[in-house]
């Protein structure tokens, strides 16, 4: 890819920035999926051991942070079906949707009770319109986004987060 020492050098500046902004969102996603903490950190590590392998071919990747996530989903689904020896059923995982977040000014608001409700309401959720609302509302990914990042169209993560806003509006009502 690059010839010189310079531009070397300058690419691993670049890569080094890649994982210091992506390594906390990496590891939040890949919680998702998987609940141990020490395993999340080795996968979100194989997510960029991964992308310096590739790195000749990051340049020419249209959605870098699209590509990201993929390679994290499918790192964590890698690791489920060996852990499991078994074809996964998504709907049979539990997502903790405040696993691994850092408090932001907004958290300090509201309550430990509000907290648990929200979490057994997603928890509720079925498990693709519970990742679809993570993707679309932590992630901040575009509706377009979370539909390469799950291979499903854009109609069905519209449907997906709207009926998951929808059932935590009406749980949540009372508080």
């Amino acid at each position: 890819m690059m010839e010189n020492g310079n531009e070397n050098a300058g690419f691993d500046t670049w890569f080094r920035w890649l994982v210091n902004n992506y390594r906390n969102r990496v590891l939040r996603f890949i919680s998702l999926f998987v609940h141990d903490r020490e395993s999340c950190e080795e996968l979100s590590s194989d997510v960029f051991i991964s992308l310096w392998k590739n790195r000749d071919t990051l340049p020419e990747i249209a959605d870098l942070d699209g590509y990201i996530f993929i390679v994290a989903r499918n790192k964590a689904l890698d690791y489920l079906r060996r852990e499991q020896e078994k074809s996964i059923d998504l709907d049979s995982l539990n997502i903790d949707a405040f696993h691994f977040t850092e408090t932001t000014p907004e958290s300090v608001y509201i309550s430990e009770e509000t907290v648990r409700e929200l979490n057994a309401a997603i928890n509720e959720l079925p498990q693709r319109t519970k990742m679809a609302f993570m993707l679309v509302r932590e992630q901040n990914k575009t509706y377009k986004e979370a539909a390469e990042i799950m291979s499903v169209s854009v109609k069905t993560i519209e449907k997906q987060v709207a009926s998951a806003v929808e059932k935590l509006r009406d749980r949540l009502k009372h508080l």
